[in-house]
């Protein structure tokens, strides 16, 4: 199991060992707590932790670091914040505080560092459910890494900052944002693509294999900003990643979203592509029953759009009236056996995390009487 230096720093001992790296031809001797905090990109395992492996291993340390490393208050604050936000459970009210001090107190250290303490303060922004803070933060952070310094980042920071950012922004409900969420979704699955390719869209394509979650995600802000052509073909992109993982439920989700989308920009299916995906949910099966659930409401939000467009049609409205039947019937169904499952259980259904993934589109609770309100379609269905 691989261990991010940033997980491991916090359970370092405040014990001083020593480190030795070798910088211009010296040995400098470096506190071993600052060590595991140096921009490298290392990644320790299981059988790395032993203090041997750190003086037999090739940590690199950074000159500015090796001259002045932190003061031994600041690296145990620190190792405390860190061990705040990553132990179970977590009080992220606190460890945002303590991020925030230490931000304070490490701003003369290398800017990998400090740009990696500003994303792991935006992620604890995220979970305490404040998206505007979260972006700044991670907006810190790409400008940290791009500034002189950044690149002795771990390559991942980069990537991971610019999702951030998207979902950030995603989640706060700021349509007039969506573009800016769409080009950092864009950005964060080209340099996250596990090999480096001549065009931008096979980097897309490699980084949507890895994360296909991002994908669908990046679809939908592109949705969220109109531009219906290029949100279906990436929807499709997230159906074929999620198809490639052997995950059919979220590929049948992601190709419906590719069929309204496309439905939505041309105005017919005419080629057929929002019919077969619907036609593709028949006989989805997973352990996972929100997930289930989740297929049926996207089936029915798709018959919905499909008979849309077939009622624009006049030859074609008995089957619209067939789709929206349909549609009605499973929603209802839908709707009955979260009800049912909702006395059942006590805790009920949580909503205590931003909303931006594929798993946070509405499942069960949905009726077919919900997609006649606007207020429902504009809050809800984005």
């Amino acid at each position: 199991m691989k261990i991010e230096r940033w997980v491991f720093c916090a359970f370092l001992s405040s014990e001083q060992s020593t480190q030795y790296s070798n910088h211009q031809h010296k040995l400098v001797p470096v506190p071993l707590e600052h060590v595991a905090i140096v921009s490298s990109r290392a990644k320790l395992t299981a059988n790395d932790l032993s203090p041997l492996s750190f003086i037999r291993d090739w940590l690199l340390v950074a000159p500015a670091a090796a001259a002045t490393p932190p003061p031994q208050k600041n690296i145990e604050m620190l190792q405390e914040a860190m061990a705040t936000f990553y132990n179970q459970p977590t009080n992220y009210e606190k460890a945002e505080k303590l991020l925030t001090k230490t931000i304070e107190v490490w701003k003369d250290q290398p800017v990998d560092e400090l740009a990696a303490l500003y994303r792991i303060r935006a992620d604890c922004y995220m979970a305490l459910l404040q998206p505007s803070q979260a972006q700044d933060d991670y907006t810190r952070t790409i400008e940290l890494l791009q500034s002189p310094g950044g690149d002795q980042a771990d390559p991942s920071e980069v990537p991971t900052a610019y999702l951030g950012r998207a979902r950030a922004i995603r989640s706060s409900g700021n349509a007039a944002a969506a573009n800016q969420a769409a080009k950092d979704y864009q950005m964060s699955l080209r340099l996250s693509s596990p090999e480096e390719w001549d065009t931008g869209r096979e980097n897309e394509e490699g980084g949507a294999a890895r994360n296909p979650y991002a994908a669908w995600e990046w679809g939908t802000s592109l949705r969220n900003a109109g531009q219906y052509r290029d949100a279906a073909s990436i929807h499709s992109l997230a159906s074929q990643s999620f198809e490639d993982i052997g995950d059919r439920p979220r590929a049948v989700i992601s190709q419906i979203d590719a069929g309204i989308d496309l439905a939505t920009a041309t105005g017919n299916d005419d080629d057929g592509v929002l019919e077969k995906a619907i036609a593709r949910s028949v006989g989805v099966e997973s352990r996972d029953v929100a997930l289930l659930q989740r297929v049926v409401a996207k089936e029915g939000e798709g018959r919905m759009a499909l008979a849309s467009v077939l009622w624009s049609k006049p030859t074609q409205r008995p089957a619209a009236e067939k789709q929206l039947g349909e549609a009605c019937l499973r929603l209802d169904q839908l709707e009955a056996d979260y009800i049912a499952r909702a006395k059942k259980e006590e805790n009920g259904i949580s909503t205590t995390s931003l909303k931006f993934s594929i798993d946070d589109q509405p499942g069960a609770g949905l009726s077919c009487s919900r997609f006649k309100n606007q207020k429902f379609l504009s809050e809800t269905l984005q």
